[in-house]
C-alpha cells in the first residue's frame, strides 16, 4: 500500500486527503499547522462535505520531523510558506515523488532544489473546497487535477497516482505539458482573485459585470504574453479557456468569458477566503516572481502590477 503525505490539509488538501484515505487504496497522513484542526482530525477523523461525504480516517502529525519516509510527498501549503514547509521536510526520504499542488509558477523548481530533479513531478489542481470547521472541508469544485513529468515524458509512477485519484473520486489526467497547464491556471487564477479580494464577490458575481469581466481578460492577455515570451503555449483546462480567450478581438474574449464555465462558478476564490478569515493571501508570493520574468523579458504587464499594487494596499 502505497504511503501518502499531505502537507497542508484545508481546503485543496483536505480535499484530497479525505477522498484518498476514505478509499483506503493507500496509507494518508496529513501535516498541519498545531492546533484544533489538526487534533480534531486526529481524534475524529477528516470529515468531507460537499460534492462528496465521508468521513476518512487518516493519520494527522504537527511537525514534518515525525515523518522519515513516504512513497509520495504532496505539498499544499500556501505560496508564502513554501520555503519554510521545504526546510522543515527535506530531510523525509521520498520513495517515489514529491509534487505541488500549491499556486504560483516557481513551485516546481523550488522542490527540485530540495529533492532533487528526478524526485520531483509536476502537479496542477483546479479543485475547490473550504474548511468551515475544524476537521472538516466542504468540496466545492472538480474541475480537472493533472500529474505530469517535468521533462513531458510518460512515467509509471504520474500514471499510478493519476488511478489512486480517479479511483478517489477526482477528474484526473496524465499530462505530458504539465509546465503549460501550470501556466494556464496561474493566468486564469491571478486575475479573478485579485478582482475577488477587492471586490468582495464570488466568480460568478465578477464575470457577471462587463467592467470586471473586461480587466479579467486584459490581466489574462498580459499574462499570456509572458508565458509566450517564456515559450510556454497556454491551454483551455477545466474553467479556465485561456487558449480561446486570447483568440479575437477583446470584445470577442469578454463575451466568451462572460459565458465561460468560470461564469456559472458559485465557488468563492481561495484568496477571497483568506481575507475572509483575516489571514494573508498568496498574491505576493505568487505575482512578485512573474513581474519580476517580466522585466527579465521586457514584457510589460501594467494592469496586473496596478491591480496587484492595490491589492497589496488594501490588506
Amino acid at each position: 500500500m502505497k504511503e501518502i503525505v499531505i502537507v497542508g490539509p484545508g481546503g485543496l488538501g483536505g480535499t484530497f486527503a479525505a477522498l484518498l484515505g476514505y478509499k483506503g487504496q493507500c496509507s494518508v497522513t496529513v501535516v498541519g499547522r498545531p492546533g484544533v484542526h489538526i487534533d480534531t482530525i486526529r481524534q475524529e477523523g477528516l470529515k468531507l462535505t460537499g460534492l462528496s461525504e465521508c468521513v476518512a480516517r487518516v493519520n494527522a502529525v504537527s511537525d514534518p520531523s515525525e515523518i522519515k519516509a513516504c512513497d509520495a510527498l504532496i505539498f499544499v501549503v500556501k505560496a508564502q510558506d513554501t520555503q519554510t514547509i521545504l526546510a522543515r521536510s527535506a530531510h523525509i526520504e521520498v520513495r517515489d515523488f514529491a509534487a505541488s499542488l500549491q499556486n504560483g509558477t516557481i513551485k516546481d523548481e523550488l522542490l527540485v532544489q530540495t529533492f532533487g530533479r528526478d524526485k520531483v513531478i509536476g502537479a496542477m489542481a483546479i479543485v475547490a473546497g473550504e474548511r468551515p470547521a475544524p476537521g472538516q472541508i466542504n468540496w466545492t469544485y472538480d474541475g480537472i487535477t493533472q500529474f505530469g513529468e517535468l521533462d513531458g515524458s510518460n512515467s509509471p509512477r504520474v500514471e499510478q497516482m493519476v488511478e489512486l485519484c480517479r479511483n478517489a473520486g477526482l477528474l484526473t489526467e496524465a499530462s505530458t505539458a504539465i509546465l503549460s497547464a501550470t501556466w494556464t491556471k496561474m493566468v486564469g487564477w491571478i486575475p479573478i482573485g485579485l478582482y475577488a479580494t477587492l471586490a468582495r464577490k464570488t466568480n460568478a458575481e465578477i464575470l457577471s459585470n462587463p467592467l470586471m469581466a473586461a480587466g479579467y481578460v486584459g490581466m489574462v492577455r498580459e499574462l499570456s504574453a509572458l508565458a509566450a515570451a517564456r515559450s510556454i503555449p497556454l491551454i483551455d483546462l477545466g474553467p479556465y479557456h485561456i487558449e480561446t480567450w486570447n483568440q479575437g478581438s477583446v470584445e470577442e474574449a469578454i463575451e466568451r468569458v462572460m459565458h465561460s464555465p468560470l461564469a456559472d462558478s458559485q465557488s468563492t476564490h481561495s484568496a477571497y477566503q483568506d481575507i475572509q478569515k483575516g489571514q494573508p493571501t498568496e498574491f505576493s508570493a505568487c505575482v512578485a516572481p512573474m513581474l519580476s520574468e517580466a522585466r527579465a523579458h521586457g514584457v510589460t504587464l501594467p494592469s496586473v502590477q496596478a491591480v496587484s499594487y492595490t491589492h497589496l494596499r488594501a490588506h
